[in-house]
C-alpha cells in the first residue's frame, strides 16, 4: 500500500533479494587512453564484475582528462547502466585520475593474492602460470591489474611496478591495443575465477 502526501511518501517493502559479489575481486589500474576508449571500457570491465577502477596517468597515457568531477560523473553514470543491462548489483568504485605511484602506494582493501601488469617485456611470464600462482591456496584470489596506454609504460613505470609486488605477465604473442588487452584480462579472470567449472 502507498500513500502519497506533499510531504512524504510511504510504502510497503513486498519482497527484497540480496546478490552476493562476485567471488574474485579485482582492483584494475588502466592507463588513461583516449576519451571514447575510456567510456568503453568503464562499461565493459562493470559488465565483467572488476570492483574497483583506478584511471592512471602515466608518462606515455594520452593528457589526463580536464573537469575531473565532469568527467568522473560520466564514468560513474556509464557503470549504472552497464550495471542495469548486465544485472550486475554491485557498482564499482571508479576513483579519480592518479598517477601510477599514487595507484601503487594507496592502501589496498584486501590483500591481494596476485598482482599482475599487461606487459611486453621479454621476461614476461605466461598468463595461465600468474592465474595458477595467484589460485594456489585460495578459492577466492583477490587481484590488483595494471595495464598501459599505447606504448606500454615506460621501463621506470615498470621496474617501480614490480618493486611493489607487479608480476608482467604476456598476454600471448600479439601486441594488443590499450583496451583490448584491458578486455582480454578482465575475461580471462572473470572465466577462471567467477564461473563455475
Amino acid at each position: 500500500m502507498t500513500e502519497v502526501s506533499s510531504r512524504a511518501v510511504s510504502y510497503q517493502t513486498l519482497s527484497a533479494t540480496r546478490t552476493p559479489p562476485l567471488p574474485c575481486r579485482v582492483r584494475f589500474g588502466q592507463a588513461l587512453i583516449k576519451p571514447a576508449g575510456m567510456d568503453l571500457l568503464i562499461q565493459k570491465l562493470t559488465e565483467l564484475g572488476v570492483t574497483e577502477i583506478w584511471p592512471i596517468a602515466s608518462e606515455r597515457s594520452v593528457t589526463k582528462p580536464s573537469g575531473e568531477k565532469r568527467i568522473s560523473s560520466r564514468w560513474e553514470s556509464i557503470a549504472l547502466s552497464a550495471c542495469k543491462q548486465s544485472g550486475q548489483n554491485w557498482l564499482p568504485k571508479i576513483h579519480e585520475t592518479a598517477s601510477l605511484d599514487h595507484f601503487l602506494a594507496s592502501p589496498d582493501p584486501a590483500l591481494p593474492t596476485g598482482r599482475i601488469i599487461g606487459s611486453l617485456q621479454p621476461e614476461a611470464k605466461p598468463l595461465p602460470v600468474l592465474i595458477a600462482a595467484a589460485r594456489q591456496g585460495t578459492k577466492t584470489p583477490s587481484l590488483d591489474l595494471l595495464i598501459g596506454p599505447e606504448g606500454d609504460f615506460t621501463p621506470a613505470e615498470i621496474g617501480r611496478a614490480r618493486s611493489a609486488g607487479f608480476q608482467p605477465a604476456s598476454l600471448g604473442p600479439l601486441v594488443l591495443r590499450s583496451e583490448t588487452a584491458s578486455l582480454f584480462l578482465a575475461s580471462v579472470l572473470h572465466y577462471e575465477f567467477n564461473l563455475p567449472h
